[in-house]
């Protein structure tokens, strides 16, 4: 799979230098959007694609760049939208174990505790990015806060990303390869805790199904 990414690499190269930076900045943009929407698409891949050509001269790094941030937020954002406009709904119309208002409650007040810290470190956790950005939603996170957070986690992630593919282009396919290392390990923690999380909920209830 690694050598695919690295093939494809060199065909967006090609494909760069055919049909013009412009198409490929919208590429990068849609990269971005769509990888919120559908978690599984790789647009840090792509990300870093970009980066790459911006230190061959093909591409400009600021325009990948902010073409790349600008997808990424957009993308956030609808997510945030959805579940501000229906996520809520769910919780405030339903009245079973997991949809109902003390759950929203709950996620609201966790939103106040923590929600700034979560959101800054958003775009570094894997697989669940587009999870936060809905649940902030739901958990009625103003959008100032939002737009402003989320901006900084994004800013900073895909500054690490590009600045490392346009520094280092000797050694780009090693980056690349610790890049997916790294999702894959995130990802790994991230199910670990929500696995443990969920048998401290089952272990919580079945103690007080006990008691009663």
């Amino acid at each position: 799979m690694f050598e695919n990414i690295c093939l494809r690499a060199e065909d967006f190269l090609k494909l760069a230098i055919t049909f013009g930076p412009f198409w490929f900045y919208l590429f990068i943009f849609l990269s971005g959007l769509v990888e919120n929407l559908f978690p599984p698409y790789p647009g840090d891949t792509v990300t870093f694609i970009g980066g790459y050509l911006a230190g061959t001269g093909v591409l400009t790094f600021s325009l990948v760049f902010f073409s790349a941030s600008l997808g990424c937020l957009a993308g956030a954002m609808i997510l945030y939208i959805l579940g501000k406009n229906k996520g809520r709904g769910i919780f405030l119309k339903n009245k079973g174990k997991v949809f109902n208002k003390a759950q929203l409650e709950r996620i609201e007040n966790w939103f106040k505790r923590y929600g700034e810290k979560v959101l800054i470190l958003s775009r570094f956790l894997t697989g669940v990015r587009s999870v936060v950005a809905l649940t902030a939603g739901v958990g009625n996170v103003k959008i100032q806060k939002m737009t402003g957070y989320t901006s900084i986690s994004i800013v900073l992630w895909n500054g690490i990303i590009l600045f490392s593919a346009f520094k280092v282009q000797k050694n780009w396919r090693e980056i690349l390869g610790m890049l997916q290392v790294y999702n894959k390990v995130v990802l790994a923690v991230v199910i670990v805790i929500v696995i443990v999380w969920l048998i401290r909920i089952l272990k919580g209830k079945f103690a007080n199904s006990k008691t009663r």
